[in-house]
């Protein structure tokens, strides 16, 4: 058996066979001007294109910063290169990453994993892994990168390396816009009805945010936000993402909603990160001591965030109902 099959052996299916299974979903695009050349002209999208799912397109083009920072060698890059293959492990964190059915994989970490392998000029192929084993996966070489929601911490700071944070996940509180709560101090008194998504982390936040608060819970299910419990007037306050308020906010227009963080409402279109509770910073993860593989991830999350293509996906998928 070869290092690929070894490596392929037991996971998920490859993006070559996902993109003939998913011929109806997924668009084939042409990457002539991919860097490396270790796995053919073409490389699958990752979208769900057709059917309930939309999301904008990844991009094709590579940028003159990126394909500089990729086009070099390294034992990561020199492996993905030579199996034409980008090993890519994945926990199931929708709406980051998710199963449409088995082996057939959407959301943000789908569409990063396809991109990056355009730019790279090679095929993918997504395997899912438990939370807790993600770092193993690269550390014993089944996988090149980690790109599931996996949040920056010291502990795994000891097993492997991380890219550029990407994104930085944290809560906001959301009311009534019409309601007379404007800070969090307003929200923490006994007579205020909080209520959270069952079974998530919201419950711990609460219990620091608002302890004299009475905080019940509801099954939150696909829901982005408890919204409805609000305009029903069964719950004062509730909590979400501080990264989908602009969604939200759109999303939920009636009757509209105000979002409080740390210093009261936020009143811009999106939270800056001195409004948002208990933020963590999120990265690919990445084997441990390949700095030019890093460097070359780097650029690519570079260019994601300058041209705003990562606030576009993020902005699609966490507003689509996903469970």
């Amino acid at each position: 058996m070869t290092t690929s099959e070894a490596r392929r052996h037991g996971r998920g299916w490859s993006g070559a066979r996902l993109a003939l299974v998913l011929s109806a979903l997924a668009i084939v695009t042409a990457v002539p001007s991919a860097c490396g050349g270790g796995g053919g002209d073409a490389a699958a999208s990752g979208n769900a294109a057709t059917g309930r799912f939309h999301p904008p397109a990844i991009q094709t083009h590579v940028t003159a910063a990126v394909r500089k920072a990729c086009d070099v060698s390294s034992p990561t890059i020199d492996r993905i290169r030579k199996e034409g293959v980008l090993f890519w492990a994945i926990g199931v964190s929708p709406p980051f990453g998710f199963e449409l059915e088995r082996g057939m994989w959407a959301g943000v970490e789908a569409q990063n994993a396809a991109e990056l392998a355009t730019i790279l000029g090679v095929d993918f192929d997504i395997a899912e892994y438990s939370y807790d084993t993600l770092p193993e996966a690269l550390v014993s070489g089944q996988a090149d990168i980690v790109g599931a929601e996996l949040f920056v911490t010291d502990e795994r700071k000891k097993l492997i390396d991380f890219s550029t944070p990407y994104y930085q996940s944290g809560q906001l509180f959301y009311v009534l816009e019409r309601s007379p709560y404007e800070t969090i101090d307003d929200l923490n008194k006994p007579g205020v009805r909080f209520v959270y998504g069952t079974g998530t982390a919201q419950l711990d936040l609460a219990r620091r945010y608002v302890p004299k608060a009475r905080i019940s819970d509801t099954p939150l299910g696909n829901r982005l936000l408890l919204n409805d419990v609000l305009a029903a007037d069964r719950a004062d306050a509730t909590m979400s993402q501080a990264a989908a308020m602009k969604v939200i906010l759109e999303k939920f227009p009636e009757p509209p909603l105000a979002a409080i963080g740390l210093h009261g409402r936020v009143t811009a279109r999106r939270a800056s990160p001195d409004d948002v509770l208990d933020p963590f910073d999120v990265a690919f993860g990445l084997p441990k001591g390949d700095e030019r593989w890093r460097g070359c991830v780097n650029a690519w999350v570079r260019d994601l965030l300058d041209s705003g293509r990562m606030r576009q996906r993020l902005d699609y998928w966490l507003a689509q109902p996903v469970t």
